[in-house]
């Protein structure tokens, strides 16, 4: 089970990372049955920490806590390190975007990836030479 961003397309990714994705059993159940939204969706490192906003998660049916905001701040899982080359990359004017949330194992992981959105021009050549591969 893997659900994408289709506008990760729009980017040229300099590095990608897999990172675990904190959610509640209500979550997690509501990604398995019903997916995720990637509208807008973007990841920011606010004190320390990984965070996805603007991630749209529908909410479980037989949930008990039925008031639950479906697009919470959730945080990511990752280690010191990649929390320390994720800051500097982002301090050269690369965005953190979320590309794909899947499973491992019984885990829910998200791959972001950090890079730059291509120009018009960019994606242009970018099909031309998919074209041409054919």
């Amino acid at each position: 089970m893997r659900y994408f961003n289709r506008n990760s397309r729009d980017y040229n990714f300099a590095e990608k990372f897999e990172a675990g994705l904190v959610l509640s059993g209500a979550d997690a159940k509501a990604l398995r049955v019903s997916g995720a939204q990637f509208n807008g969706a973007k990841v920011e490192i606010i004190n320390g920490v990984p965070t996805v906003f603007n991630l749209t998660v529908t909410p479980y049916k037989f949930a008990q806590n039925k008031e639950s905001d479906k697009t919470t701040e959730r945080k990511l899982l990752l280690t010191k390190k990649e929390i320390a080359k994720l800051q500097s990359l982002r301090h050269q004017k690369y965005m953190l975007i979320p590309i794909s949330i899947f499973t491992k194992g019984r885990w829910f992981k998200m791959e972001v990836g950090v890079g730059r959105k291509m120009k018009k021009y960019e994606k242009r050549e970018k099909i031309r030479a998919r074209e041409n591969m054919e």
